[in-house]
């Protein structure tokens, strides 16, 4: 019974987050073009809309975490899916640059309410399979990605230069459907502490100042800082060195169709042989993938690089944030995760940048991939440091270990 219970979690929550995630924040950055044309929107424009769902998530994600603890978690995640769901059906009718900007600031404010809440659920229903459940909500943001970089030719041929509009729509009503799912399946974990009088005290003591909660946030923010390099660069690095643009795209989107496996796979090894062991593992992985592409810049060595990155990519994001939620007690999870995941969410706006001044400035791509390989480097080492506490050995004590 127990067993069926998590499968239908998993399956619904990655659901979710196939919305608030994959839909809600990853699907812009390939419908961008066409809305740019369709709207007259210039390049800086464009930008600032990717920037402002960034910002609507960063705004609200720490203070959702602490609404959670006080306000239960399936309230949020309903409430999250609500606000997406009604800014996908907006955008549909949206006609200049600050209707779709409000738009996508909302986008990034319902994402924040769905996702850290959405962990809290099910890691306190399923404490025993904590890496699988996160992996499952990862993966929801790979399969979102799929789904609109496959439907955008087809609805571009179907509604011409609307089809981003139809596409958006499409999405949102998907979303009110997913809104009932999670209403109706979701419940709050037993063990989950709703606590109007929560102090601010708590929450110094037991997350922003803790030494395990620390140290996390400082790995999640050097992983935010690495990963966007190849995301960002690597594709232009392998046309630079001739590879042609369609046997390019094969190669990115290999490693894309693997990662969307890599968060259940290494969740599960996790679950078994320890978060911080397999975290190393994944490190020195991530370190080996980016410098292929320096030592063998050729499509065997660039295809190789990439199954060896789809293979990680989400394991590190999803080790992370169960390592996150466990470095203190289960009632400050939704508050430890929104406060690692601004970390990230910083070093992602450092990476892009500092790689692509490199670039300019010194030996090209591999300079910013060497940027990237000493970062997770650095997080390797930062791993060594993480010491086991009590909560981690009362988690251990629950899997029988």
């Amino acid at each position: 019974m127990q067993k069926r219970k998590m499968w239908i979690y998993a399956l619904v929550s990655m659901l979710v987050t196939i919305c608030i995630s994959g839909f809600g924040r990853m699907s812009y950055g390939i419908l961008m073009p066409f809305m740019k044309e369709s709207l007259t929107l210039t390049y800086q424009e464009a930008g600032m809309l990717a920037t402002s769902t960034a910002i609507g998530y960063l705004l609200m994600v720490l203070w959702v975490g602490i609404l959670a603890t006080r306000w239960g978690s399936k309230r949020l995640v309903v409430f999250g899916l609500f606000l997406l769901s009604t800014a996908l059906i907006i955008l549909f009718f949206v006609e200049s640059f600050i209707q779709t900007l409000i738009c996508m600031v909302i986008l990034g404010v319902g994402t924040a309410f769905g996702y850290t809440p959405l962990v809290n659920i099910v890691v306190g229903w399923f404490p025993q399979n904590r890496g699988l459940m996160i992996g499952f909500l990862l993966s929801g943001m790979g399969l979102g990605t799929l789904i609109t970089s496959g439907l955008i030719p087809i609805f571009n041929i179907w509604f011409g230069t609307d089809g981003w509009r139809f596409l958006w729509l499409i999405y949102g009503v998907i979303s009110v459907g997913t809104t009932f799912i999670g209403l109706k399946l979701l419940q709050d974990p037993p063990n989950s502490v709703k606590n109007p009088k929560t102090d601010d005290q708590s929450f110094l003591h037991d997350v922003y100042l803790h030494k395990g909660v620390l140290l996390v946030a400082l790995i999640y923010g050097l992983i935010g800082f690495a990963y966007l390099i190849p995301q960002s660069f690597l594709f232009s690095f392998i046309l630079e060195k001739g590879v042609s643009e369609y046997l390019a795209g094969i190669i990115i989107g290999i490693g894309g169709f693997i990662s969307i496996f890599s968060g259940p796979l290494w969740g599960a090894i996790s679950d078994r042989v320890g978060r911080k062991t397999s975290l190393r593992i994944i490190f020195g992985l991530s370190g080996f993938s980016v410098l292929i592409p320096i030592f063998w810049p050729f499509a065997l060595g660039f295809m190789i690089s990439q199954i060896f990155w789809g293979l990680t990519l989400m394991g590190m994001l999803s080790l992370t944030q169960a390592l996150a939620i466990e470095q203190t007690h289960q009632k400050y999870a939704p508050v430890a995760l929104g406060y690692t995941t601004i970390f990230f969410a910083s070093g992602q706006i450092l990476g892009p940048g500092l790689g692509g001044i490199m670039i300019e400035h010194l030996d090209g791509i591999p300079a910013a991939l060497w940027l990237c390989f000493g970062l997770f480097t650095l997080a390797f080492v930062l791993t060594t440091r993480l010491k086991t506490n009590e909560y981690e050995i009362e988690y251990k004590k629950k899997l029988g270990k």
